[in-house]
C-alpha cells in the first residue's frame, strides 16, 4: 500500500481545513489572552468554567490521535481483546471526582504536584514532579508523532516537516491562550471530533447495510454477527487473565493521576460544577467510545469483505481508508479536523499541565516571593519550553516512544496515584512512606521496561512492548511500601512524626470539608493494612513468568 492509497489527493483540500480549524484556535485563543492577567488565570482559567463546556474539555484532552488512528488500529488487528482497555479509562474521571478531585479544589492547589508539596514537603514534591515531567513528556510524543502524521495526509509532506510546523503551530495558540483559551478549544475541538467521527461513519455503515446506520454506536451489535461468519475467532480472548487486569491497574488508577484531568477539575467555578462534570464526560466519552468500536469493527469487515491482509502502518489508516473508499474526498478532509482536534486537545492539556509543573510546582517553590507578572512570565516561558522540548524529542524518536502513552500510564499509577489518594485519605501515609514508595516503585517500573533491560520485562512479544504489563508489580509495590513505610517511621520517628501527623490531621479533614478537627477521622491504620494485604496476590500474581 502507497501513500496514494491513504493521503487526499486534492492538496487544496488539506491546506484548507487545516487553515481553518487552526484560524478558529487562535481567534479563541487571543479572545481569552486578554482575560489572562495572573497564575491562577493561566493555569486554572480563573477556576471560573461551567460543567457542560469543562466536561467537553475533559473529555477533550482525555481523548488523543490514538482514537481515530491507533485505537481503530489496534482493533483491526487484535479484534476484541483492545476493546477491553477503552472500557477501563472511563472510569477515569469519575474516579479522580470522588477520590481526591473535590478535596484538593478545597485546598486551592494547582496540580497534585502542588498537593504533594503542602502534604508531604518540598523534597517529595520535587519528586513528584521529576515523575509528572517524564510522564507528561512520553505522553505528549505520542501525541507529537501522531499529528506529524496527520499532517502528512492532509499536506504530503514528509515526516520532519511536518512535525515542525504541527509543533509551531499548536505551541502558539496555546501559549497565547493559556488554560482559558485551552479550555474553550477543547470544548469547541470535542464537539468537532464526536461530528467528524459519528456523521461520515454513518454513511459508512449505511453503504455496508448496517441497518443501526441511522445512530452509529449502535453498529456495534449490528456488525457482530457478521463478523462472525467471516472471522470466528473475532470475540476470543487472546491473552491471558493477567493482561486484562494488568488494563485495569494501568489505565484506570494510572489515568486518575494524569495532570490534565486532574486540572480540568480544578478549573471549575465550584465543588458542585466538578462533580456535575461527570454525568456529562461519560455521556461524550460513551458516544466516541461506541462510535469508535463500531468504526474498528467497520474496518475489520470491509478488508475481510476485500480480502486485504493491512500491513501495521497501514492499520493506522483505517479511519482514512475507510472514508477514501465509502464517503467523497470532503468528507475524509472534515474527518482528519477531527483527528487534529483530538490530538491538539491532548497536546493543550498536556502542555498546560507540564508548564504549571515547572512554572509553578518547581521555580515556585524555588522562588516563592515571585511578582505575579514574573510568575505569569515564567508561566508562557514554560509553555513554549514545552513544546520546543518535545518538537526536539520527537524528530527522531526511538522506539521506546512508539508506546509511550501506555507507558506513561503505567507510571503514573506506580508512582503518583498512591502518594496522592492515600494522602488524601489517611493521616498515617507520611512523607517517609510516600518518598519511599515512589522512588522504588517508579524504579521498578523503569527496570522492568522491555526497553531498559529486556531480558527482565514483564511479559513477552506485544504484552511486554505495550508496557503496562509491569504495572501488576510495581502498583502494588507503589502501595504497600507507602502504607508499611509510613507506618514503620511513624514508630521509628516518635515525636517527629507525631507532629507530621497532627498537622496532616488538619490539613486532611480540613480538605473533605470538615469544621472541627477531631483525632477519629481518617486516623486508622486497620484499613492501610487491609489494603496492602489485597495488592499482595496481585503483586505475586505479576512475578510469576508470563
Amino acid at each position: 500500500m502507497t501513500p496514494a492509497d491513504w493521503q487526499i489527493q486534492n492538496i487544496w483540500l488539506g491546506l484548507g481545513i487545516t487553515f481553518a480549524v487552526f484560524s478558529l484556535y487562535y481567534a479563541v485563543a487571543l479572545f481569552n489572552n486578554k482575560k489572562t492577567a495572573n497564575a491562577t488565570d493561566l493555569y486554572l482559567a480563573g477556576r471560573s468554567i461551567g460543567p457542560v463546556v469543562n466536561s467537553l474539555a475533559a473529555s477533550s484532552t482525555w481523548m488523543s490521535v490514538a482514537t481515530f488512528l491507533g485505537v481503530v488500529a489496534l482493533i483491526q488487528q487484535l479484534h476484541l481483546p483492545f476493546v477491553y482497555m477503552w472500557v477501563q479509562l472511563i472510569l477515569s474521571v469519575p474516579l479522580l471526582v470522588m477520590l481526591y478531585g473535590a478535596s484538593l479544589y478545597r485546598m486551592e492547589v494547582f496540580t497534585s504536584v502542588h498537593f504533594v508539596q503542602t502534604r508531604y514537603g518540598r523534597n517529595t514534591a520535587f519528586l513528584a514532579a521529576g515523575w509528572m515531567l517524564l510522564i507528561m513528556l512520553m505522553y505528549m510524543v505520542g501525541q507529537f508523532i501522531g499529528i506529524a502524521k496527520v499532517f502528512e495526509v492532509l499536506l504530503g509532506l514528509p515526516y520532519t516537516p511536518s512535525l515542525i510546523l504541527s509543533a509551531l503551530v499548536i505551541t502558539g495558540y496555546i501559549t497565547i491562550g493559556g488554560m482559558k483559551g485551552a479550555t474553550y478549544n477543547d470544548a469547541i475541538q470535542m464537539v468537532i471530533m464526536m461530528i467528524a467521527l459519528l456523521v461520515p461513519l454513518a454513511a459508512i455503515l449505511k453503504a455496508m447495510g448496517v441497518p443501526g446506520f441511522w445512530f452509529p454506536p449502535l453498529g456495534y451489535g449490528s456488525l457482530t454477527d457478521t463478523l462472525l461468519e467471516r472471522i470466528p475467532t473475532f470475540f476470543d480472548l487472546k491473552f491471558e487473565a493477567r493482561f486484562y487486569l494488568a488494563l485495569f491497574v494501568a489505565l484506570t488508577i494510572g489515568t486518575l493521576g494524569l495532570p490534565q484531568l486532574a486540572q480540568r477539575v480544578l478549573t471549575s467555578e465550584s465543588i458542585k460544577s466538578a462533580r456535575q462534570v461527570v454525568p456529562w464526560f461519560c455521556l461524550w466519552v460513551g458516544l466516541m467510545f461506541l462510535g469508535t468500536y463500531a468504526l474498528g469493527f467497520a474496518g475489520v469487515y470491509h478488508f475481510a469483505l476485500i480480502g486485504q491482509e493491512l500491513t501495521p502502518e497501514a492499520a493506522d489508516k483505517t479511519t482514512l481508508l475507510l472514508n477514501l473508499a465509502y464517503n467523497p474526498d470532503w468528507v475524509s478532509a472534515f474527518v482528519i479536523a477531527g483527528v487534529l482536534a483530538a490530538g491538539v486537545s491532548t497536546i493543550a492539556g498536556l502542555m498546560i499541565g507540564v508548564a504549571t509543573v515547572v512554572g509553578h510546582d518547581i521555580v515556585g517553590v524555588l522562588r516563592p516571593h515571585l511578582s505575579e507578572k514574573k510568575q505569569l512570565r515564567y508561566g508562557y516561558f514554560a509553555l513554549a519550553g514545552t513544546g520546543v522540548v518535545s518538537l526536539l524529542v520527537s524528530l527522531d524518536p526511538p522506539a521506546f516512544l512508539i508506546t509511550s502513552i501506555f507507558w506513561a500510564f503505567g507510571m503514573c499509577a506506580t508512582a503518583i496515584t498512591p502518594m496522592v489518594v492515600l494522602g488524601v485519605w489517611s493521616t498515617r501515609i507520611n512523607v517517609w512512606g510516600a518518598f519511599t514508595g515512589s522512588l522504588v516503585s517508579g524504579a521498578i517500573y523503569i527496570l522492568l521496561s522491555p526497553y531498559v533491560f529486556p531480558d527482565f520485562s514483564v511479559g513477552a512479544g506485544l504484552v511486554a512492548k505495550l508496557g503496562f504489563a509491569t504495572s501488576l508489580i510495581s502498583v502494588p509495590a507503589g502501595f504497600i511500601l507507602t502504607i508499611l513505610v509510613s507506618l514503620v517511621a511513624e514508630r521509628m520517628k516518635g515525636e517527629i512524626a507525631a507532629q507530621e501527623r497532627g498537622r496532616a490531621q488538619e490539613l486532611v479533614e480540613g480538605m473533605h470539608g470538615w469544621a472541627q478537627v477531631t483525632r477519629r477521622r481518617y486516623d486508622s491504620s486497620t484499613w492501610l493494612l487491609i489494603l496492602a494485604a489485597m495488592w499482595a496476590p496481585i503483586l505475586l500474581w505479576g512475578l510469576v513468568p508470563w
